[in-house]
Order: C-alpha cells, then structure tokens, then sequence
C-alpha cells in the first residue's frame, strides 16, 4: 500500500475530480433528444418529425485545487505534482459528470403532442471541502517530508453512477396570438451501479517524521469518519448494474416563446424564449451498500499504511469502528435548469442558460453538480450550426469552448479555446453523438 492510503482515509482520494454536459448544442433548435434531456418540454413542437439518435457522450472534469496545461499533459510525461498550478485552500473542490445516451428517439404524435424514449448510463462525483494543504503534504515522498499537523475539517465526497430508462411526453399547453406556452414530463426508471461515499467531521492529523526509520514515521488524528461502497474495487472487483437495487427518477419543464410576426417567418417560430425545468428529482436505493463509521483518534506508522491489503481492512485494525448499518439511499443531482434564447436576426441567436444544484454538495451521499451559467452566440440553420460557448463553472471559473452539428453529426467542447490557450486549466469538457434527423417539411 502506498502513503496515499492516509489520504483516502481522510479525504477519499478515489474519487476522480470529477459538472454539465453538451455545451451549446443542447440549446440548438435541431439539438433533439439531447435538448429533451435538460427540459422535457423541448420534445414538442419541434425541428423535427422524428429524431433517433445512435449515440453520444459528453463529458465535464473541473476542480479548484490544479490548473494544468491541457497541451503538455496530453504529451503522457506530465507530473501534476511538479507540473501543474496549485491552489492549495481549507475547502479544495472538484466535480465530474460523465453522461452517455444510447439508442433513444423522439417523435410527434400531433402537432400538439409528442413522446420520446431513451435509454442513458451517468455518473457524477463531487468532492467538497478538501484541505488542498493536507493532500500536498500526504502526497510528497517520505524521504522530503516533513512533520506536520493540520486540521482537516469536514471533507464529503460521494460518487454515483447509474443506468436508466427514461419516457418523456410534452403538450401544447397554449398557442394564442403572439403567445405559445408548452409543458413536458419525464419518467425514468434507475438500475444502481457503483456507489461510494465518504464524510468527514473535525478531522485533524499530524505527521511525526522519523529520518531514521521512515517506515515509523507516525501519524496521529481525531475526529470521526463515515464510509461506503457498493462494490470491493480495493480487492479488484468491476463496477457492475444492480436491477434489484433501483429508483425513480422525475424531470418537468416549461417553455415559453414570444412568437411576434410568426406567420411571416420561415422556419425560426419566435422572437424570444424562456425555458425552465427541474430534473432528477428522486433517489437510488442501495441494497448491498454497508456504511460504517470509524473514531479516528489515534496513530498509526508509515509501516502500517504499507502493510494493509485493503482500506476496510486498515480501517478496523487501527480505528473504532462505532456504528454500522446496510443498505442506503443516493439521492438523485436534482437541478434547476433555465434557458432564455433570443432570435437576433433570422439564422442568429443569443443564448443564456444557466444550471443550479438542488443538492447540497455537503449532504451525505448526496449527488450534486456544480453551478454553470453559459452565454452562447449561435449561428443555426437547418442543416448546420456553429456556437462559441463562453461558462462560468463554479469551481474551475470561466471556460470558453465551440463546437457544431453538420447534419447527423455533433461534436464539441465547452472549454475546448480555453485549453488550448490557458497554461493554467482548470476544467476540460468535450461531446460528440450521432443522431438520423427527420426534419419538418418546412426549411
């Protein structure tokens, strides 16, 4: 075992840094089904009869902690410890959403009535509250250590993945005059897959350096620990799904759009829209998931750290383990999504979208993203679009990306001009899906 075993027991360094998926694209007219998935009112009155998607994936890392160079990272002889920029604070932060859309489609029944069905694997980390100092000092070699005490506080992280199933419906709620108003539901079915949790409170420890022995350079801390997980990963078992270990999850959306000289437009049906919707409201059942929580007052040799096979396994040979109990309940990243969308001048928009956690980023077990706010000029015609996203991102700051759709392809990135251009990255984010179109029979 190596030294970063302490780092796990205080701040569980197995979750990845892991925020928001397809920057830009999502609020193209012709984006689809992927558009359905932030607000399950954009699946009526559509750019399309029909739109099947083959597949996509998107995928948001950001942290506060390092800033990288994207560019020398990708050369594979990158050192984070020495390479990177470091911004070492009491409550270092880090996020990961990874979103994956199989094989789904969405049709109209009538022009007022309009059904999808999809199928989609997730996973969202976060972590919070992360003495960056503790981890710089528990990741140095033993030999350029040095003694040390600090208070780790209150770390939380948690990591959740999961498959589901998900059927939207949307109605034309009203249509006068210059106003049209829609309403759309999303139910979804969950199967559980890998779930992991760990929660701190007063957590403090210090390090006694032995220059003459290493091996018994000691360790000593306080404060309690809470830990879980759904599968043995320490001992090499895979993540696997769970269909006896399920949830339900609910989105529901609104749109609004203000459809002044509609009837002389040809193809853009409103001068503004204003949209919003609130997804994943509900929770995971673990049945297998075994909590435990652990006194950490104690100390424990570099020596004892090495010779663990496992983290349990460390866990109750050298802590009081004070409560444990089975089977435990994740909730869903309940957020708020809204989306305001101005039509300038026929093929040209501007758009403001912004994503707001419901989940506090503290609560135990309790899946979170981060907050986003994007602005995106769009250039959109039917069989192509162009956007230059510009986000803030919580705790990475403000990223700028493009991408486009050409027909049945989309690809881009949220952070993709930032990366390329900033020695000091903190977040990194890209996309791409295929998807057969059936357009309206108007252009």
């Amino acid at each position: 075992m190596k030294k970063t075993l302490l780092l796990f027991c205080f701040f569980g360094s197995f979750f990845c840094a892991r925020s928001q998926s397809y920057f830009g694209f999502r609020d193209d007219n012709y984006a689809g089904i992927q558009s359905v998935l932030f607000n399950p009112s954009a699946v009526v009155d559509s750019k399309y009869k029909a739109d099947v998607t083959i597949g996509s994936i998107s995928a948001t890392g950001q942290n506060d902690l390092y800033g990288i160079n994207v560019l020398d990272a990708l050369d594979g002889d990158y050192d984070l410890d020495t390479d990177a920029t470091k911004n070492f604070k009491s409550n270092n932060r880090g996020n990961l959403n990874v979103d994956i859309l199989g094989p789904s489609f969405m049709m109209n029944i009538t022009p007022l009535h309009s059904i999808a069905l999809f199928t989609r694997v997730r996973s969202v980390t976060n972590l919070v509250g992360v003495n960056g100092e503790l981890v710089d000092e528990v990741n140095k070699d033993l030999d350029v250590s040095s003694s040390f005490m600090i208070t780790g506080g209150n770390p939380n992280g948690v990591t959740n993945s999961w498959a589901e199933i998900g059927a939207s419906y949307g109605t034309v709620l009203l249509d006068r005059d210059d106003h049209f108003v829609k309403g759309g539901l999303t139910l979804k079915y969950l199967m559980a897959g890998a779930n992991s949790y760990i929660n701190g409170t007063d957590l403090s420890v210090a390090f006694n350096r032995n220059a003459v022995n290493p091996a018994l350079s000691e360790y000593y801390s306080t404060g309690t620990l809470r830990t879980a997980a759904s599968y043995d990963y320490q001992n090499g078992e895979k993540q696997k799904f769970d269909p006896t270990s399920a949830g339900v999850g609910v989105d529901l959306g609104f749109t609004y759009e203000y459809r002044t000289n509609c009837h002389t437009c040809v193809g853009n049906r409103y001068k503004f829209k204003a949209a919003a919707s609130v997804t994943d409201i509900g929770s995971l059942n673990y049945k297998n998931v075994t909590e435990n929580t652990y006194n950490l007052t104690g100390r424990v040799t570099q020596e004892d750290i090495e010779d663990a096979e496992d983290i349990f396994e460390f866990f109750d040979a050298n802590y009081t383990k004070t409560s444990s109990r089975k089977a435990v309940k994740a909730s869903l990243p309940t957020a708020l999504h809204t989306n305001f969308d101005w039509n300038i001048d026929n093929k040209f928009y501007l758009n403001l979208s912004g994503d707001f956690g419901l989940v506090n980023a503290n609560k135990i077990n309790g899946t979170a993203i981060a907050n986003s706010v994007t602005f995106t000029p769009r250039y959109e015609t039917r069989q192509f679009s162009f956007y230059i996203p510009l986000t803030w991102m919580e705790y990475s700051g403000t990223q700028i990306g493009t991408g486009l759709r050409a027909g049945p392809i989309f690809i881009g990135s949220g952070s993709l001009i930032s990366n390329l251009f900033s020695n000091n990255s903190k977040a990194a984010n890209v996309y791409v899906g295929l998807k057969l179109p059936i357009y309206q029979d108007y252009k």
